[in-house]
C-alpha cells in the first residue's frame, strides 16, 4: 500500500470518527441532555474512549461549535475562489448553497435549537470564547488570503457577516414552536427555513442601511 493511500485511509478514518462524535452529540441533545452534556456521555455514545475524544476536540464546547467553525472556514475558502468572477456578496450566497455548507448549517441549527431550550438568552454558541475564536479565525484567514486589504475593513466585514448569521438564527428560533414542550425533533422543512433566513440575512447585509424602511420624513417630533 502506498503512502498516499495510507494517508487517504487515515484521513477517512479520522473523518468517520469525527462524524461519529457529532452524531453522538446530535442524539444526546435530542434525548434531552442539553447543557449538562459531558465528555464521557459523548465518548460512550460515539463508541470511543474519552482519550480518543479529546484527541479530536479539547472540550465539549469545541464539539458543539465545530459545525459553525467549519461553515465559516468553508465559506472563506469558497469566497476566495469565487470573488475573481463575481461580487463578494454573490460569492457568499453561492458558498452558502454548496452541499457541504448546507449540511453544516443544518447541524448548526440543530445544535443551537436544542441547546437554546436550556439557555433563555438564546446565545449560540453558549461558550462566548468559542464564538470569539470563530470570529478571530475568519479575520485571520481573510487577512492571509487578502494581504493587501485593510485590516480594519476585514474586521468590520467579519463582524457584520457573523452578526447577520446570528440575526437569522435568532429569527429562526422565534419562529419555531415551543421546542421541548412537545418534541425535540427539528424537521427538514424547519432546517430549510433556516437556510432561507441565512440567505435573506446576507441579502440584507448587502443592501446595507438602504434595507431599512425608515426615512427622515417618516420620523415624528415625538421621535
Amino acid at each position: 500500500m502506498t503512502t498516499q493511500s495510507m494517508g487517504t485511509r487515515r484521513e477517512k478514518n479520522k473523518q468517520a470518527t469525527r462524524e461519529a462524535i457529532l452524531n453522538a452529540v446530535s442524539q444526546l441533545l435530542h434525548d434531552g441532555h442539553g447543557a449538562a452534556l459531558t465528555a464521557t456521555q459523548i465518548a460512550d455514545a460515539a463508541g470511543i474512549s474519552r482519550r480518543t475524544l479529546f484527541n479530536y476536540f479539547p472540550t465539549v464546547d469545541a464539539i458543539i461549535s465545530y459545525p459553525l467553525h467549519r461553515v465559516l472556514e468553508t465559506m472563506v475558502d469558497s469566497i476566495s475562489e469565487l470573488t475573481d468572477s463575481m461580487p463578494l456578496m454573490d460569492a457568499i450566497v453561492v458558498a452558502l448553497k454548496s452541499d457541504e455548507v448546507a449540511d453544516l448549517l443544518g447541524r448548526v441549527a440543530l445544535f443551537g435549537a436544542l441547546l437554546t431550550k436550556d439557555s433563555p438568552s438564546g446565545c449560540y454558541p453558549s461558550n462566548m470564547d468559542e464564538w470569539q475564536k470563530a470570529t478571530s479565525d475568519v479575520v485571520e484567514k481573510l487577512a492571509r488570503r487578502s494581504p493587501n486589504a485593510d485590516g480594519f475593513a476585514i474586521r468590520v466585514f467579519t463582524h457584520a457577516l457573523l452578526g447577520a448569521g446570528q440575526a437569522a438564527f435568532d429569527e429562526w428560533i422565534e419562529r419555531l414552536p415551543a421546542l421541548g414542550k412537545v418534541s425535540n425533533d427539528i424537521t427538514d422543512a424547519q432546517i430549510a427555513e433556516f437556510h432561507t433566513l441565512i440567505n435573506q440575512a446576507m441579502s440584507t447585509l448587502d443592501q446595507g442601511l438602504s434595507a431599512l424602511p425608515l426615512s427622515p420624513s417618516q420620523h415624528t417630533k415625538e421621535d
